[in-house]
């Protein structure tokens, strides 16, 4: 059973109208009071990640759920406008995205970063390289021009790391704080050029 596919936009456009399918779907596969709370609030999440996307993005939001296993989808095709690549950069060479805290928001980089890469930037600004989330991360899989990226594997790698590395340990205890690593099963980016999926999956 799946909702509508949805168009939401970095102004905000269509994000109530997810929430309240995602919370619907909940309710008709059954989730009680606090399970559709914890979906709304994974949707929340992924949608509101878009709010902090430099100039006018769009994405189509879907929710799907499958005995008892619900997964969030937004599929987006970013068009790095010279004009978002120029906030990108800006951002990037005055620390402000170096500086963005929490798990979506180093997704959100991540995803910038890659594309930035794919239109032809050799190398990552300063400000957007992730680290542990970086191209040379093991976290990271390519696959010609496709790049995947799961929660689990980054919690797996971060765990591992955090008694040798400082930036481990820093990203450990945002993963600690984090909703979406707290609730969710997992999350799964892809991105191929400028095509980009993102999926938050809870099974109940």
């Amino acid at each position: 059973m799946n909702t509508a596919e949805i168009r939401i936009t970095s102004q905000g456009d269509g994000m109530e109208e997810a929430l309240a399918a995602t919370e619907r779907l909940g309710l008709e596969s059954g989730l009680g009071h606090k399970e559709n709370l914890r979906l709304r609030l994974l949707a929340e999440e992924l949608i509101g990640m878009m709010r902090g996307i430099a100039g006018s993005v769009e994405a189509d939001y879907q929710a799907g759920q499958k005995n008892k296993e619900f997964t969030l989808c937004l599929r987006a095709d970013v068009n790095m406008s010279m004009e978002l690549r120029r906030q990108l950069l800006a951002a990037s060479s005055s620390g402000k995205n170096a500086a963005a805290k929490g798990l979506m928001g180093r997704i959100r980089n991540m995803v910038a970063a890659f594309i930035l890469l794919e239109k032809g930037d050799s190398t990552l600004p300063s400000g957007l390289s992730m680290g542990l989330m970086s191209m040379g991360s093991p976290i990271v899989y390519r696959s010609g021009d496709t790049y995947a990226w799961t929660l689990k594997r980054y919690m797996s790698e971060v765990r591992s790391s955090q008694e040798q590395n400082e930036e481990a340990a820093e990203a450990w205890d945002e993963l600690e704080k984090s909703i979406v690593a707290n609730l969710a099963d997992d999350v799964s980016v892809k991105i191929e050029g400028s095509k980009v999926e993102i999926a938050v999956i809870k099974a109940f």
